[in-house]
């Protein structure tokens, strides 16, 4: 573009022409294409061409070819060119401002993501310090009743069973900061692959019905045995574990809890209802992030809410989505919809 300009000068007038102008307006279009990396190349080529036109034409005039007929040529072919300049150097200055602005929204959208990113990091850490020390001060005072031989037999079961009980809260809790560690560093990976939603989860409630006879409580379930769902399964484990491990916390001695899963149209939906202390209204908003405040069980298991914001998070990955349903004092029921395979 600018050689071709660069030729018209000898044939339109030179100075006295529009080209001058027309050789602005190109330098103008190639900067608001071109890469950054290449902007003092253009700057540099556009001020010899322009610098080499007019030495040429100072010093040899008569390189220069006139080629309007009478003035009223001149004036129309400069004020042609200064319309157009006046029209693509708008678009230009618009395109310019739209760009600016996109690139300062997205810079402050990052912004308010990271700031919330860290108000949440710093959110988790102060509940970790402050929670963290209720489990382990728990376990170090079992643990030196157990030492103690003063006890009766049942009275040592007893207090071995509180050991268990403490420690198994403990164990779930550094589980769950655990896996926010690692995805916070490295991202969650995500493995989706077509698996039986019964060989997924019964392993899960195995582990956990050991937990809820403990507490006594019955742990039913009623998973369709041929269902199959687009799932990444250690997600999906982490997600009932943490699902059943809370009915099993927040319902008292005699209760009952039901985990079962089956189709819902194009979904696999997987269901964890119990007949606890349910979900405080004033909490119930808030329950699927860090906001959400340190609970107790029905016998004082303490939790931080990481597992439920897991679970979510979790249910996402899957393109799957996570609800609940809860009435205070009759019981909690938590849903898990994810895709079926074809």
């Amino acid at each position: 573009m600018i050689t071709l300009f660069a030729a018209n000068y000898f044939f339109s007038g030179g100075i006295q022409g529009a080209t001058l102008l027309s050789l602005m307006l190109a330098f103008l279009l190639i900067i608001i294409v071109s890469p950054k990396k290449l902007y003092p190349l253009w700057v540099v080529l556009s001020l010899l061409v322009v610098a080499g036109l007019l030495w040429m034409e100072y010093y040899y005039p008569g390189v220069i070819y006139v080629s309007y007929p009478d003035r009223k040529a001149r004036f129309v072919d400069i004020a042609f060119t200064y319309g157009t300049g006046i029209v693509v150097s708008f678009f230009s200055v618009f395109y310019l401002k739209e760009a600016y602005n996109e690139e300062k929204k997205s810079a402050d959208q990052k912004t308010i993501e990271l700031t919330q990113l860290n108000e949440e990091k710093l959110k988790l850490f102060s509940i970790i310090s402050h929670d963290l020390q209720a489990p382990l001060s728990s376990l170090h005072s079992y643990v030196r009743l157990v030492a103690n031989e003063r006890f009766n037999s049942d009275e040592r079961k007893l207090v071995e069973r509180g050991l268990a009980n403490a420690l198994h809260g403990t164990q779930e809790m550094l589980s769950n900061m655990l896996v926010w560690s690692q995805n916070q560093l490295g991202g969650a990976r995500v493995t989706l692959m077509p698996h039986n939603i019964h060989e997924v989860l019964i392993p899960v409630v195995d582990i956990q019905k050991i937990y809820a006879y403990q507490k006594g409580i019955v742990l039913e379930t009623d998973i369709d045995g041929m269902l199959k769902a687009l799932v990444d399964r250690d997600m999906l484990q982490l997600i009932v574990r943490n699902l059943i491990n809370n009915a099993i916390k927040f319902t008292p001695t005699g209760g009952r809890i039901r985990v079962s899963a089956s189709r819902s149209g194009s979904h696999c939906e997987i269901t964890v209802e119990d007949n606890g202390i349910g979900i405080p209204i004033a909490q119930q908003a808030a329950l699927f992030s860090l906001k959400t405040r340190s609970t107790y069980g029905t016998n004082n298991e303490r939790g931080i809410g990481l597992g439920l914001f897991l679970c979510n998070e979790y249910a996402q990955a899957q393109n799957g989505s996570i609800s609940f349903e809860s009435e205070h004092g009759k019981g909690t029921r938590f849903y898990i919809r994810l895709p079926l395979t074809d």
